[in-house]
């Protein structure tokens, strides 16, 4: 999916009800926003938290997608934007002492990467 605004191509890749919670996926977007995408990625394939591996893919889809559909230089490109949503969380329950039960909230998150040539940003 790409998104044309004054004449500059923004390529936008999504993944969504991903099991990780959006607060923790929020900490890892931070880090990549505003970098070049090659920096970024290597930045991220480097990282222990488990968001990392899913920016990871969807930064490489749209860097793909911007050099295939776009015919951009991938050294041009950088992270304009990443964005961690909240999804529909699971509800499961756990049981407590005395017959109570507690809520388990099994969180998601949509992600979203936004890259675009230097121009753009």
């Amino acid at each position: 999916m790409a998104e044309q605004t004054t004449g500059t191509v923004q390529v936008i890749a999504r993944q969504r009800y991903v099991r990780v919670s959006p607060q923790k996926a929020r900490r890892v977007a931070r880090l990549i926003k505003g970098k070049p995408a090659l920096e970024a990625l290597h930045l991220l394939q480097l990282l222990p938290q488990k968001p990392a591996r899913f920016y990871v893919r969807l930064l490489k889809q749209a860097i793909g997608n911007a050099v295939n559909d776009y015919e951009l230089d991938e050294e041009a490109l950088v992270v304009v934007n990443a964005l961690a949503d909240n999804g529909p969380m699971l509800k499961r329950y756990r049981p407590r002492a005395r017959g109570r039960v507690y809520m388990v909230r099994k969180r998601t998150a949509h992600l979203t990467v936004i890259v675009a040539p230097k121009e753009a940003s």
